[in-house]
């Protein structure tokens, strides 16, 4: 795998993911931990990779009426 492949699909931070989503930092940690988006920890740090938010955000619905 060389340089450019890495770059193809970028990885976010807690707070970068956060601030895609427009969401607060403990939103994307409460959906992290429950499994419903998909984050990898390095140390102490939880990542995401920007292709997964994107399915993520692709995936939800707004139901009329709720």
């Amino acid at each position: 795998m060389n340089f450019d492949q890495l770059q193809a699909d970028p990885i976010l931070t807690l707070a970068e993911t956060a601030a895609y989503l427009r969401v607060h930092r403990s939103t994307v940690t409460r959906l992290a931990l429950a499994g419903q988006l998909k984050s990898y920890v390095i140390g102490n740090r939880r990542l995401f990779k920007l292709s997964e938010v994107q399915v993520f955000f692709d995936n939800r619905e707004c139901v009329k009426g709720a």
